[in-house]
């Protein structure tokens, strides 16, 4: 059996490269079409959003090993690995924001508990879809951010999409109502089931920008030799003056 998944996953479409996450030579293989999710780093299984962000912060912050980052719901360990730094946390709908739950820390990205000026990073992959109000977290995160640093995140951007689009809303009694047809990206906590909220379009940016209240950087990369190759891949980048 393992014989024919070893070659199984020599068949499928590869290439050598060297990885921004796990730092490693290396070969990027091709699990499925879908290469935002399935183009995975043979050393540490990475996806090329991952990459992309790990490629941009070391480009920008070359001594972010050394810094005080913050990452909402983390999807793997390599930068808790390689900073001493780091800390993490995850949001739990029924849990006090600021305690710890089940030896995780639980936070709400629309109402951080962190005092200002905490952190010279923090980090959201694919979290600002999920979120009910995207300007409140966007600001409470810089809010965060000590002078000159900055929040380096991936949000998905739909090629076409002129506006952005708000999918679900909360009423005034917190109930959820739902704009469009209820869509769910996977959560690696609760139920496995994150509601999408909002669509992004090309007008994102400007609406970031509106909403912090400084620029937005956007970071368009296709490499192959670093395994960066996919669809929505934009990493964004909002600095602190």
């Amino acid at each position: 059996m393992d014989f024919f998944k070893a070659k199984a996953k020599r068949d499928l479409p590869s290439n050598p490269g060297h990885c921004p996450c796990c730092g490693k030579d290396t070969r990027f293989v091709e699990h499925g079409r879908w290469l935002r999710d399935q183009y995975l780093c043979d050393h540490c299984h990475s996806i090329p959003r991952q990459r992309h962000l790990m490629l941009i912060m070391g480009e920008l912050y070359p001594e972010w090993r050394a810094s005080q980052i913050h990452e909402s719901s983390p999807s793997n360990d390599l930068i808790a690995k390689a900073c001493q730094g780091y800390s993490y946390s995850q949001y739990f709908p029924d849990q006090p924001h600021g305690k710890t739950f089940r030896g995780v820390r639980c936070e709400d990205i629309e109402h951080l508990t962190f005092p200002d000026e905490t952190f010279d990073i923090f980090i959201t992959q694919d979290v600002l879809e999920h979120v009910f109000d995207p300007a409140q977290a966007l600001r409470d995160i810089h809010r965060v951010l000590k002078p000159g640093g900055a929040h380096i995140f991936t949000a998905p951007k739909h090629a076409g999409l002129v506006s952005s689009v708000r999918r679900a809303e909360l009423d005034a009694q917190g109930q959820v109502n739902y704009l469009l047809e209820a869509q769910y990206h996977g959560n690696p906590v609760g139920d496995g089931k994150a509601l999408v909220t909002w669509d992004y379009g090309s007008d994102f940016e400007v609406l970031a920008s509106d909403w912090v209240g400084t620029s937005v950087a956007t970071f368009h990369t296709r490499n192959r030799d670093m395994g960066i190759d996919a669809a929505f891949n934009e990493v964004f980048v909002i600095r602190k003056r």
